[in-house]
């Protein structure tokens, strides 16, 4: 995503940009990849300060008409610590002046989201397995939650080939999710380090120590950097992501904790 257009009238007037989208499949992937800034990002190599407020519109094709949000810049990447996964550009926090605005939004990234997976599915997904590839998410932030469901509904439409039905089952404090864990069946837990109740490092710990649990493929997620990524493997996570997630690096992680390898560059593009 890039703006196609920019105006400043002076350094402290707010920036106006237009966004567009080349699809919906764009618009989803970037909220995905900053849910948890709750908001977008925004490539471009202009200079932009932590703060900085702005107002931008946001199209795609098949949107009847733009939607207009107000923000304010949370992180800039420069070029110069740019790569080809990580484009230069800002992430963008949305600033809801209503709760109605807020759940335009929302409503706007479940029903593609919706969209999206009905069109990855086919008469060929009837399971041959008839049991579900189950995962739990453990989550408290809601725009978070919904990137990661996003993420694996996208990536087990198009990678995963065994014809399992995926079913995400969602926990929002450590209790709850150790309680799920006990009582139910996963394949595959995604544990935000930073929840309520139970911390994520005292649940996989848990699991590790359990004997029906100690084999479970465990995804850990943090804002905590180099100290959290530490606590997680020392309590026994398999992989670490920080936050914010970028979804080629949620896809990457999965085809290789799932033991399907590292995705093909074209198969990158496609997931994404």
């Amino acid at each position: 995503m890039a703006d196609s257009d920019h105006t400043r009238k002076h350094p402290r007037t707010e920036v106006i940009l237009k966004v567009d989208y080349d699809s919906p499949e764009d618009f989803l992937a970037d909220y995905a990849s900053n849910a948890s800034d709750g908001g977008v990002f925004i490539a471009t190599q202009r200079s932009f300060q932590d703060g900085e407020k702005l107002s931008f519109s946001i199209s795609f094709p098949g949107l009847v008409s733009s939607i207009r949000c107000k923000g304010h810049v949370r992180w800039s990447r420069p070029e110069s610590q740019a790569s080809e996964d990580s484009p230069a550009g800002i992430g963008v926090a949305f600033v809801f002046e209503s709760e109605e605005e807020a759940e335009r939004i929302r409503t706007l990234v479940k029903s593609l989201a919706l969209l999206e997976s009905r069109e990855t599915d086919s008469p060929e997904s009837a399971a041959v397995d008839s049991s579900p590839f189950r995962v739990l998410l453990v989550e408290d932030n809601r725009e978070v939650r919904e990137m990661f469901r996003f993420g694996l509904q996208k990536f087990h439409g198009v990678r995963m080939s065994d014809h399992r039905a995926l079913e995400v089952v969602e926990a929002l404090d450590g209790r709850q999710a150790w309680d799920l864990i006990q009582t139910q069946d996963f394949d595959l837990a995604i544990i935000d380090l930073k929840i309520p109740i139970m911390s994520g490092e005292e649940i996989i710990r848990a699991i590790r120590k359990d004997k029906k649990t100690h084999a479970l493929p465990v995804i850990t997620a943090s804002a905590g950097g180099d100290e959290a990524k530490k606590s997680a493997y020392i309590a026994g996570a398999d992989l670490f992501l920080t936050k914010p997630v970028m979804l080629v690096q949620f896809f990457n992680s999965l085809h290789r904790l799932l033991g399907l390898g590292r995705p093909a560059d074209d198969e990158d593009k496609t997931l994404v």
